[in-house]
């Protein structure tokens, strides 16, 4: 069976973007009715993507999928393969956009946040490995949507994780992470930008 045959919610479920573009890449041609099931998964996989915060190798499968699919489709006549086509280029225009964005992520150091190395040394130093959201949010004196940015942030750095039980959220260290520095205070001088030092 095509893989192509497949209904399109069982496409999008099976296969990730790597085992997509193996079997893209053995394919001849597509035919017309092919054409909208490839069409709703790149635009899945496009959107699901742009909004994780670091897939590199995702992202360069999806820019390859795109391309051989246009490539592929380049042999159909009509207005519907050369909408999809259209569609396809602007798919890879978001997403040359979002590598472009992520090796400049990679080079940039990212700035660390006035409270991160506090949060850590905390984490690091309860009993369980994890504290409560709201414990943070009393010892730093901060309010509760300030501490949700920061470990927002924190989370998307693989830093920490948060999990939520019952009414409390629980924030522990992640196994990638980085062993807490000491909080050392900010050298004088420092320019205060928002919640970041300078």
């Amino acid at each position: 069976m095509n893989w192509l045959e497949h209904h399109i919610d069982d496409l999008i479920e099976r296969y990730e973007p790597a085992e997509a573009l193996a079997l893209l890449r053995q394919q001849d041609s597509l035919s017309l009715p092919e054409l909208p099931k490839l069409d709703a998964f790149l635009q899945h996989w496009t959107l699901m993507l742009l909004q994780r915060p670091a897939d590199p190798e995702g992202v360069q499968d999806m820019l390859n999928l795109s391309d051989i699919a246009a490539d592929l489709a380049a042999g159909l006549a009509g207005t519907e393969a050369s909408a999809m086509r259209q569609r396809w280029g602007a798919f890879e225009d978001l997403l040359e956009g979002k590598r472009n964005t992520l090796q400049a992520s990679r080079r940039a150091a990212p700035v660390q946040l006035k409270h991160q190395g506090t949060i850590l040394q905390r984490i690091a130093q309860s009993e369980s490995g994890r504290v409560r959201q709201q414990e943070l949010v009393a010892e730093l004196k901060l309010s509760k949507g300030r501490i949700s940015q920061i470990l927002g942030l924190m989370e998307s750095r693989s830093l920490v994780t948060r999990q939520r039980q019952g009414q409390d959220s629980w924030v522990s260290l992640t196994s990638s992470g980085p062993l807490p520095a000491p909080v050392q205070a900010p050298p004088s001088g420092a320019m205060h930008i928002g919640q970041q030092v300078f």
